[in-house]
């Protein structure tokens, strides 16, 4: 209940902030306003915000202020952490719009061009602009006052270091964004230059709004990175995963643009070395877009692609700092394959159309050849720079390849080719099977020869895709078992037996279940514990009941032993066990027994409802799908 109470009162005083904040900046600007008319109603309108807007926001704020200084968990709420950062975001972003839009117009009057082609605020006037710079800025200066009194008063201050890291990093990414988009309006220019019919009035504009965007965006974006380079001397900062999510969102988006820019340059090659045009300036007209954004790009994967495999080199977690590499490579690979699988299909579809005569080389034909040649020419690389390293190592002997071939990463990734393959096959067959039924019954449409070829040639590469990762799945899968079998082989565990038989019967039966290679060792606490098992038993599971009462010699015994001690919930009623007792403890302590025998860190089973786990599967999903629409935009200008 006091979460909601918090959100309803932070969520009304940031609405209402922003309505006396656009009240006032209104009815700052009908001072200067040249229009009686229409300055009367910005008038009315900018006194109708504030007499509105000031009650309630001064109302909330003060309830959530009081509350606050008379309430420590109060002020060290999380919402209020991202109330506080989110106004400065919404307060500091119009201070640099209106910065833009201002330096913007005057360089376009610098350049003797119409004020009026400026990105933003081309309508509005240095009064404008001014008087929104000023009244941000002036409540700005007041919440970072509050802000400061809050790290000063706040223990322990894990939120609000967590929210600043999250507010800092949204700078650098929407600085970044403005520095990236004046960049590629100034590249864009630049390369259509040997297009004179290209540069004209409207693109020369685009080169002056680019500056402005360089002009404004580089520095804050140096600005805020080095913010963010210098919190690293901050143990929390240094093992942030929001800094390496960053790093990985920015080094893979520049690998997917790059990707579809490589596919559009060499397309555009193709056409002009196939004879659909000669001259020059039309290859620069039509690659002057993308590789304004291309170039760009490239420098941001290049940048951030270093101080990613940097920052992943000092992970002091060997097994995290490897998963997070193998991350990054297996979703390269999977774009490289799919790009690859595109390009290979275009070009069996077109091998098919030209043996059976279909389509004229000038029209159709040439585009659809440069377009799959292109498409393999940027997907092929890839996939073989990125699939051949993580494949030699996961064929490597030892503890390397054998965590490498179990790895979760791995996994998902063979998986979700296969269910690719699977899903593609299963469509491809539905419609070859259609096309040879409705021939065979007598309904035969124009251009089926060609059709059922193609379908065919799709159903083939998905058999191939299909069968090629079984296979590796399934070297993966014996090679793991004959490692892991190794292990358990060496890890011999210790039952005690408390003499009804039931605990050792569970215990033993989940254990051999899990782990049928693994040695275990029945030992009755009624008899004499033999001294050697102290060097031979690498593990020993009791009741917890057992534990917390032992007989002497037991007690004794476990006090010596330096190997592991899993302890299993029972019924006892006078000790409260204050974790989740699983709802089967022996197959609990088997799963325990099993990650401690292969080496793995400790981790208990989760009690993630089913329906969580079927939701973090789609949100999976739909985080690939969206990883990959800027590969399918780009190459669906030219794969057909």
């Amino acid at each position: 209940m006091r979460t909601v109470r918090r959100l309803y009162f932070y969520l009304v005083a940031f609405i209402s902030l922003e309505v006396v904040l656009w009240g006032l900046i209104g009815l700052a600007r009908t001072m200067f306003s040249a229009h009686v008319v229409s300055g009367v109603d910005r008038l009315a309108q900018a006194l109708a915000l504030i007499l509105v807007g000031v009650p309630v926001f001064g109302l909330h704020w003060w309830v959530a202020q009081r509350s606050a200084r008379l309430d420590s968990e109060e002020h060290a709420s999380s919402l209020r952490a991202v109330f506080l950062y989110a106004v400065l975001l919404a307060l500091l972003i119009p201070v640099v719009q209106n910065g833009l839009a201002l330096l913007d117009r005057l360089m376009l009057h610098l350049f003797r061009l119409d004020p009026t082609l400026g990105m933003i605020g081309a309508d509005q006037t240095l009064s404008d602009n001014l008087i929104a710079m000023l009244m941000n800025g002036i409540i700005v200066a007041y919440f970072i006052y509050v802000l400061r009194d809050d790290w000063a008063a706040v223990e322990p201050k894990n939120t609000l270091g967590d929210i600043r890291r999250l507010y800092r990093y949204i700078w650098v990414i929407y600085t970044l964004i403005m520095a990236v988009a004046g960049v590629q309006q100034m590249l864009q220019y630049t390369l259509s230059l040997p297009a004179p019919d290209l540069v004209g009035f409207v693109t020369r504009s685009w080169f002056v709004n680019g500056m402005a965007l360089v002009l404004i965006g580089v520095p804050l974006w140096v600005a805020s990175w080095n913010t963010v380079q210098r919190s690293l001397v901050e143990p929390s900062e240094r093992a942030s995963s929001l800094r390496l999510g960053v790093l990985f969102v920015l080094s893979l988006a520049g690998v997917v643009v790059v990707l579809s820019v490589t596919g559009f340059v060499v397309n555009a090659l193709l056409r002009m070395i196939f004879g659909e045009f000669s001259a020059f300036a039309r290859l620069m007209a039509e690659g002057s877009g993308p590789l304004s954004i291309g170039i760009p790009l490239a420098g941001i994967w290049a940048y951030y692609g270093s101080w990613l495999h940097r920052d992943l080199s000092t992970l002091a977690d060997a097994p995290r700092r490897a998963g997070l590499r193998r991350l990054y490579a297996y979703i390269l690979s999977l774009t490289g394959l799919v790009a690859t699988f595109i390009g290979v299909s275009l070009l069996l579809s077109f091998v098919i159309d030209t043996a059976l005569g279909q389509g004229l080389w000038g029209e159709t034909l040439r585009s659809r050849l440069c377009a799959a040649l292109a498409t393999v020419s940027a997907g092929l690389p890839l996939w073989l720079l990125t699939w051949r390293p993580v494949q030699t190592e996961a064929l490597a002997s030892g503890d390397e390849g054998d965590h490498a071939r179990r790895s979760v990463v791995r996994k998902a990734y063979l998986y979700f080719v296969l269910f690719g393959a699977v899903i593609g096959g299963m469509a491809s067959a539905v419609r070859l099977v259609f096309l040879l039924l409705s021939s065979l019954l007598g309904e035969r449409p124009a251009g089926f020869g060609s059709e059922l070829l193609d379908v065919l040639q799709l159903f083939v590469l998905f058999i191939a895709l299909l069968v090629y990762h079984w296979q590796v799945l399934r070297r993966d899968g014996s090679q793991a078992a004959l490692a892991l079998a190794a292990k358990h082989a060496l890890f011999p565990v210790m039952v005690l037996d408390i003499g009804d038989g039931t605990f050792v019967k569970s215990i033993t039966g989940a254990v051999q279940k899990q782990t049928p290679d693994l040695p275990v060792v029945i030992q009755s606490i009624n008899k004499r514990i033999p001294k050697t098992s102290l060097a031979s038993v690498k593990a020993v599971i009791l009741p917890a009941g057992l534990a917390v009462k032992p007989p002497e010699p037991l007690r004794l015994w476990l006090k010596e032993f330096e190997g592991h001690k899993v302890l299993v919930p029972d019924g006892m009623t006078d000790w409260i066990w204050t974790g989740t007792i699983p709802r089967d403890p022996a197959a609990q302590a088997a799963q325990v027994i099993r990650q401690l025998a292969e080496g793995q860190e400790v981790r208990y089973s989760s009690s993630t409802p089913a329906w969580m786990i079927v939701l973090y599967v789609f949100g999976a999903l739909f985080a690939l799908q969206l990883l990959f629409m800027l590969l399918a935009m780009g190459f669906s200008a030219f794969a057909d």
